[in-house]
């Protein structure tokens, strides 16, 4: 690999895994293995030719570029979005991920110690500025301004995506993927239960413990046992948590009168987990609520013991079709966030208006102009269809002007998945069209969304940041600790192997001998940072 940058070539001279990345990748670069050299053209295509629309050419003669993907497994030659893309472009892709490889961290970091680096390179915001800053990607900003009219476009009525994507030296070393929709999350409850009690839905905090209450002791299953869950979730990591919305109350990082704060720190947590802790003495929270895991949903719903929960719509909403032979009265539904102890109806969670995941250009490449071009495809009106719906004819149909998945997609069972098969709504430089999810939804999922939607629940989330190096190493170094103290001492509070009242004070000490004040600086910094751009 060749580059002015010395600081890059140093990274690159000290690392040590070259004989792994050659076991892992076939040909980063689109290695002698393939035919095809990173940086010379191939042959070329007479279908690339023949097939290419003028007004989307990227090259005005067939071209192969590399491409370092992992988005829901390794990019795959084959996948119809992209060959459908190489007949308008004149720009082939070629994988350098072998398919056996599950983990795109490390096939990410074995790629950069290679110092073979693919000409175009999908990534997190994390990896691709910090190596961009190091001389491993091209700066975007002049490719977009003189060679990709629709990008450029796109990021003046998007100043949140060109914020994502621009480094903390103030260049575009990647172009981010910008997700579609705003609902992502919603509170479910058992409407079958709630009707064999005579119960209305909850609409506030103290509502929804009664409701939780009843759920534990008059039987609503009716099989004469008290197996009940009231409530219960599948996430391990944040569990009980997302019931301190209830008291105002958060576990993480979240933005307050404009500023970020850290939940763990605020009085309302005391409160918060105090209540929680008490929930759970009563039985209200499942037994396994730290333990229980992705299957949670089937095994309380399957059983037909869980009341309540907290999760995505589309997914937790499919359960009532999943489940109906099994559970044939099963109506699990969404409901309004239950107003916290302050009146407040807020969702805490909402979809991300910008990913962390996004592409950018080697600095090595011969194609950077190209490549742009290429780039620029994907945000012309057919372009985002292709990434959105597919091929016309094998994944869609146009009705009424507007794409339609196939019976043979829609009732694949796993539509997500299905659709990766084909390369479609992968995570790469591209603005995702929500229409594509809304044909699949069953219409509890989308009537929840639609709610949550229209009545503005979801709050505005901290966007996507760029630190500087050193930002980022401080970070690294003392996040991780925080996370695991909070999360460790949250759970001796809930689980009742140690009082809230009496340690809470401690507690909030020894985060701040352990950094957080400082985290939340650097944060706010760079949260400050991003309101100006």
């Amino acid at each position: 690999m060749k580059t002015t940058n010395r600081k890059w070539k140093r990274a690159v001279a000290g690392a040590v895994v070259f004989s792994v990345a050659s076991a892992l990748f076939a040909g980063c670069g689109g290695g002698k293995e393939d035919g095809i050299v990173s940086g010379t053209s191939p042959a070329p295509s007479t279908q690339a030719t023949a097939g290419a629309a003028q007004n989307f050419l990227a090259s005005k003669t067939p071209v192969t570029m590399s491409i370092h993907m992992h988005s829901f497994g390794a990019f795959d030659d084959a996948w119809p979005v992209f060959t459908e893309a190489a007949k308008r472009t004149n720009v082939t892709l070629k994988g350098t991920i072998a398919k056996t490889v599950t983990d795109k961290n490390e096939a990410f970091n074995l790629m950069v110690a290679s110092g073979n680096i693919a000409d175009i390179v999908t990534s997190t915001k994390v990896n691709m500025d910090k190596f961009g800053q190091e001389g491993a990607f091209e700066p975007l900003n002049d490719l977009i301004d003189k060679h990709a009219p629709n990008i450029k476009k796109f990021l003046e009525k998007r100043p949140d995506v060109k914020a994502v994507g621009t480094a903390a030296d103030g260049k575009m070393y990647f172009l981010p993927f910008a997700p579609d929709g705003e609902a992502a999350s919603g509170w479910f409850i058992r409407q079958d239960w709630l009707d064999a009690l005579g119960l209305q839905t909850p609409k506030t905090v103290d509502e929804y413990y009664k409701v939780l209450k009843a759920f534990k002791e008059q039987d609503p299953n009716k099989n004469k046992k008290a197996d009940e869950v009231p409530y219960f979730t599948r996430d391990n990591n944040t569990a009980v948590y997302g019931l301190l919305a209830l008291w105002g109350a958060d576990h993480d990082y979240y933005l307050k009168d404009g500023k970020i704060a850290f939940g763990p720190i605020e009085p309302t947590f005391k409160t918060g987990i105090s209540a929680i802790a008490q929930w759970y003495k009563e039985g209200l929270i499942d037994r396994e609520i730290f333990t229980r895991g992705a299957k949670a949903r089937e095994v309380m719903l399957g059983d037909n013991i869980g009341g309540s929960t907290r999760d995505w719509f589309a997914s937790t909403a499919a359960f009532n079709t999943s489940l109906k032979d099994k559970v044939p009265n099963l109506n699990f539904v969404p409901i309004a966030p239950p107003a916290d102890i302050n009146g407040k109806v807020v969702e805490y969670t909402a979809r991300a208006t910008v990913s962390t995941n996004g592409w950018g250009i080697s600095s090595s490449s011969k194609y950077k102009e190209e490549a742009i071009k290429y780039f620029d495809y994907w945000y012309t009106e057919e372009g985002r269809r292709l990434a959105n719906f597919g091929v016309e004819g094998i994944t869609y149909q146009l009705v009424d002007g507007k794409p339609k998945f196939t019976d043979e997609i829609l009732k694949s069972g796993a539509v997500t998945q299905t659709l990766w098969k084909y390369g479609v709504n992968l995570e790469f430089g591209y603005h995702q069209d929500f229409e594509y999810e809304r044909q699949y939804l069953n219409p509890v999922a989308e009537k929840g969304m639609s709610e949550y939607i229209n009545n503005k629940y979801p709050r505005q989330q901290i966007p996507t940041l760029a630190y500087t190096s050193a930002e980022e190493s401080k970070l690294k170094n003392l996040e991780s600790n925080i996370k695991t103290y909070v999360m460790e001492s949250s759970q001796k509070w809930v689980l009742g192997a140690e009082p809230v009242e009496g340690n809470y004070n401690a507690f909030v000490a020894q985060l701040k001998t352990m950094g957080v004040e400082e985290v939340l600086k650097i944060k706010n910094e760079a949260y400050a940072r991003y309101v100006k751009k």
